[in-house]
């Protein structure tokens, strides 16, 4: 039988004990097996967290609402939690699973309306409560989306019916007035209020992958001492708003991408990247972008065509972010395969570059999707009375093997005698750095040792067209 909890329908602070219907004890969370299945099963999942990992593009959680279940994007990117409806007819709805109103005997439907322009596309719809099972638990009236209409998101592509949005509520389109986003719920009932990620490369539900809820999974760690841990960043917001970290610089094979100065107030030195499982690529300002791959030189093109900037497949490029404080960084490298995204496009023996320019992201200057993630282990802290919300990153790459491994799928290095075409307003400067000095790890006393018990789940990517930005958000009328 499912273990309950309340949401609470107004919001009440998480720190200090949202769920007073409760025991008052935090729970140490729940553990969950990792199922490698062909393909995600609704009756079977009625117990798990499943999370898959499809064609190299994004990853999808699998949850119940209202006793149904969905495939929906995983987004560290966003707050809210929204479904397609069966009240949306449009082709792309009729492609997935919808939500059945008639088929829930929890649901409550508000007459407000939920609205959320995306930089490509809308969803649009309702506010409502219902039953949400995840794992073996049940959050009864969790507030959510329920979308009627929908506009350019190629659920037809992806496979998902939605998205879980895993940020600060301070972004959700849905009033905080109105109710507790669902990782505030969940984090108000966990004894440590975190999750991590790892995510997978294989296709489909795979051991490459893992998502958990208040415990590292020991496959890949079974403490904080080998991550930096970084505080969340309130640049440019008055609260917390996404999961925000300083960038310090940017290596290319032992040297340094000039970077320019952060669009984001208050920052005067290095830059802010936002971790965000929901976008596929690494984006940032279109005159960094440049440099970077003017840095590589005749392997590297910019196509006008498709206003991608490409590579030559079978060269590898180091690239490390250097992440973390002025005084406690790390440089975090992508695998080669990454940077060289064959998965994504190829043409002639040229690969889509896994880093691109979108000078629209208005959450900071650089959003770090799945290709940089997958390079990482992630802890999201939520913070509680003795600390403030932080990032925790391990790196998983050993550059020896995934050079061997590049080698091996993409084979030697032919080389170039061609110039690189760039972008007619290039005039790139390449600023040669030295070696980075061992890093400062940043630590935290109350970070260390967390609590057995959590969810461990398995990642499934799926299939659909990459974003190049995150959304500007309508805000929902208030309740």
């Amino acid at each position: 039988m499912h273990a309950t909890f309340y949401a609470l329908l107004l919001l009440s602070s998480y720190l200090s004990g949202a769920f007073a219907n409760l025991d008052s004890s935090r729970k140490k969370g729940f553990k969950l097996p990792i199922h490698r299945v062909a393909r995600v099963n609704r009756r079977e999942s009625a117990d798990s967290v499943t999370i898959s990992n499809a064609n190299e593009f994004s990853y999808l959680v699998h949850l119940g609402i209202g006793g149904q279940y969905f495939r929906l994007i995983l987004d560290t990117g966003s707050s809210d939690m929204w479904v397609v409806s069966d009240e949306c007819d449009l082709e792309g709805c009729k492609s997935v699973d919808r939500y059945s109103q008639s088929s829930s005997k929890s649901l409550s439907v508000s007459r407000k309306p939920f609205h959320v322009d995306y930089l490509k596309g809308s969803v649009g719809g309702l506010i409502a409560f219902d039953t949400v099972s995840i794992g073996p638990y049940e959050i009864n009236s969790q507030i959510f989306g329920l979308v009627n209409v929908a506009k350019d998101m190629n659920f037809a592509s992806g496979g998902n019916s939605g998205i879980l949005g895993l940020s600060f509520a301070t972004e959700a389109a849905i009033p905080i007035k109105s109710g507790s986003t669902i990782l505030q719920n969940i984090f108000a009932y966990i004894e440590d209020p975190f999750f991590a990620f790892k995510l997978g490369r294989n296709s489909g539900p795979n051991t490459t992958s893992s998502f958990t809820f208040g415990q590292l999974d020991s496959t890949y760690a079974s403490d904080t001492s080998p991550f930096l841990i970084t505080p969340v960043s309130q640049a440019g917001a008055n609260d917390y708003s996404f999961w925000k970290l300083p960038l310090q610089s940017i290596i290319v094979n032992n040297s340094t991408v000039p970077l320019s100065p952060s669009s984001v107030r208050g920052v005067y030195e290095g830059q802010i990247a936002v971790l965000d499982t929901g976008t596929t690529l690494a984006l940032g300002p279109t005159a960094d972008v440049d440099s970077f791959w003017a840095m590589i030189g005749p392997d590297a093109r910019y196509n006008g065509m498709n206003g991608m900037w490409e590579m030559r497949c079978n060269k590898a490029v180091n690239v490390q972010f250097v992440l973390g404080d002025k005084d406690a960084h790390r440089a975090f490298m992508m695998d080669y395969t990454d940077v060289s995204w064959a998965e994504g496009h190829s043409d002639g023996g040229w690969c889509m570059g896994g880093i691109q320019a979108n000078d629209n992201v208005d959450s900071g200057d650089w959003l770090l999707g799945d290709v940089f993630l997958r390079n990482v282990y992630s802890i999201h802290h939520g913070g509680n009375l003795t600390h403030p919300p932080f990032i925790g990153l391990m790196s998983t790459v050993n550059q020896s093997s995934a050079l061997a491994d590049f080698r091996a799928s993409r084979g030697p290095d032919l080389g170039s005698d061609s110039q690189p075409t760039l972008r007619p307003h290039i005039h790139g400067a390449v600023e040669k750095g030295p070696s980075l000095a061992a890093p400062t790890l940043y630590s935290l006393a109350a970070a260390c040792g967390f609590v057995a018990g959590a969810a461990v789940t398995t990642l499934f990517r799926a299939r659909r067209v990459f974003r190049l930005g995150k959304y500007s958000k309508e805000k929902a009328v208030s309740l």
